[in-house]
C-alpha cells in the first residue's frame, strides 16, 4: 500500500488527486485588492491638526493640575461635589482653546476633548486622571 508522505513530492495525496479531478474555477489570488477607495489624505491630515489642538488643551489642563496646588484642590473639591458647571468654569478660566466634556466618579475625573471638521466629528481625546488610590 502506497501511503502519502508530504515530503515525497512525486507522489500525490488522495486529496490532491480528488482535487485534480474536480473542475474548480480559478479565482484571482487577491480578490479584494481593488475594493478600497483611492487614498486621499486631506481629511486625515486636517484631523491630525485638530487633534494636536486637543492635545495642547489637554496638556495645558494637566500641567495646571500638576503644578498649581490651589487649582488642583478646587477642581477636585468641586468635582467631588458633582458641581459640573463650576468645574467647567474653572477649566475655562485656564484659557484652554477647547473645553472638554467632563464627568467624574469617586476615583477621578474623565475629560473628553473633541473637535469637528466642518460637520464631521473628526477627533476625540479622552483623558482620565485618578485622585484615589486603589
Amino acid at each position: 500500500m502506497n501511503r502519502y508522505h508530504p515530503f515525497y513530492h512525486g507522489v500525490q495525496s488522495p486529496y490532491q488527486q480528488h482535487r485534480m479531478r474536480m473542475n474548480y474555477p480559478q479565482y484571482p489570488a487577491h480578490p479584494y485588492r481593488n475594493n478600497f477607495p483611492p487614498v486621499e489624505t486631506k481629511t486625515f491630515m486636517a484631523s491630525a491638526d485638530k487633534t494636536l489642538t486637543l492635545m495642547d488643551s489637554a496638556h495645558f489642563v494637566l500641567t495646571k493640575i500638576k503644578t498649581d496646588t490651589s487649582f488642583a484642590h478646587k477642581l477636585m473639591d468641586l468635582a467631588q461635589q458633582s458641581n459640573t458647571a463650576e468645574v467647567l468654569k474653572l477649566i475655562r478660566q485656564t484659557g484652554v482653546k477647547v473645553v472638554p466634556v467632563v464627568s467624574f466618579n469617586p476615583d477621578g475625573i474623565h475629560m473628553v476633548f473633541d473637535e469637528k471638521l466642518g460637520e464631521i466629528d473628526c477627533c476625540h481625546l479622552i483623558v482620565e486622571v485618578r485622585w484615589r488610590e486603589m
